[in-house]
């Protein structure tokens, strides 16, 4: 199988359970705990562009964004169940989302500390802000409920 056979669209209406299912697939529980699975539905809702892909009637992949559609756009998730990873999917929905905000001034997303996600993010352009020279940025984040050290 490969990222040519399945089906991108873009679109907010995604079944509850099929949400559930991929977060979960991925180890992403923040999202869908006793506490947050309720609000999963309303996060993709409520975002400024979705683009999702399907293995025939089944969610394998998905990445949102959210932005003014002016000045900012973030990067808030892209997951890809592990069964569809290394196809080259989780590239081709970023690429959409580039695609999608490309007159945009800033891209911005937050990630784990992983090589892999780090190496995959800067082959798309993304710079880690505590790596510039020329121009210095700093990224601050709170996260509700969480002791940040």
């Amino acid at each position: 199988m490969d990222a040519t056979t399945l089906e991108i669209k873009t679109r907010h209406d995604l079944p509850f359970d099929q949400l559930v299912e991929l977060y979960n697939s991925v180890g992403w529980q923040a999202y869908t705990n006793a506490k947050q699975a309720p609000k999963l539905q309303d996060a993709i809702r409520n975002s400024t562009y979705v683009v999702t892909a399907w293995d025939e009637n089944r969610l394998v992949g998905l990445a949102r964004c959210i932005s003014d559609d002016v000045s900012i756009c973030y990067l808030q998730d892209i997951l890809i169940h592990p069964n569809y990873q290394r196809l080259g999917l989780g590239r081709k929905l970023l690429m959409n989302c580039l695609a999608r905000f490309e007159h945009v001034r800033m891209k911005v997303l937050m990630t784990d500390d992983e090589e892999r996600q780090k190496k995959f993010y800067e082959s798309l352009g993304y710079k880690n802000t505590k790596n510039l020279t020329r121009i210095k940025l700093n990224a601050f984040v709170q996260i509700a409920g969480v002791q940040l050290e």
